[in-house]
C-alpha cells in the first residue's frame, strides 16, 4: 500500500464523519431538493405565459433568463457534491490520488461558487419581481 493510500484510509472515516455533519448541519439534501424544485418550477413556465411581461418589459424577460441560467449551475454544483459525498473510499481515494486535502478544496471551491451565484440569483430575482411591479403598475417609473 503506498504511504498516501494508507493515510487517506485512517483519515476517511474522519472525513466522513465530517461530511456528514455538513450535510447534517446545512441541511444540503433540504437546500439541494428545493433548488431543483425551484429550477424545475422555473423553467416549466411556457414563454406564452410569460408573454405580457416580456412585451411590457424586457427588463423581465432579461432577469428571468438569468434567474434560470444561474439557477440550474447551483443544481448542477449542488449535484456534483451529493455524488462526491456519496463516494465510498475506494472510489474517492482513486478520484483523488488518495488526498483529503484535494477534496476538501474542491468542495469549498464548489460552496463558494454555489454561494456567489445564489448571490447573484437574489438579485436577479429581485430585478425580475421589480420588472413585473412595474409592468402591473403603470404609475411607476
Amino acid at each position: 500500500m503506498h504511504p498516501n493510500q494508507e493515510q487517506f484510509s485512517q483519515e476517511f472515516p474522519k472525513f466522513q464523519l465530517k461530511i456528514n455533519n455538513f450535510i447534517l448541519n446545512q441541511n444540503f439534501t433540504q437546500k439541494t431538493k428545493e433548488y431543483t424544485e425551484m429550477f424545475n418550477q422555473m423553467a416549466s413556465i411556457s414563454p406564452d405565459d410569460m408573454k405580457e411581461y416580456a412585451q411590457k418589459s424586457p427588463a423581465f424577460l432579461k432577469a428571468r433568463n438569468e434567474s434560470l441560467e444561474l439557477m440550474e449551475r447551483i443544481v448542477a454544483i449542488h449535484l456534483e457534491l451529493q455524488e462526491l459525498f456519496k463516494m465510498d473510499e475506494e472510489s474517492l481515494g482513486k478520484a483523488y490520488e488518495h488526498n483529503l486535502n484535494a477534496v476538501d478544496e474542491k468542495i469549498a471551491a464548489k460552496l463558494k461558487e454555489a454561494a456567489t451565484l445564489l448571490h447573484h440569483f437574489n438579485i436577479a430575482s429581485e430585478k425580475g419581481r421589480k420588472a413585473i411591479e412595474r409592468a402591473d403598475n403603470p404609475f411607476l417609473i
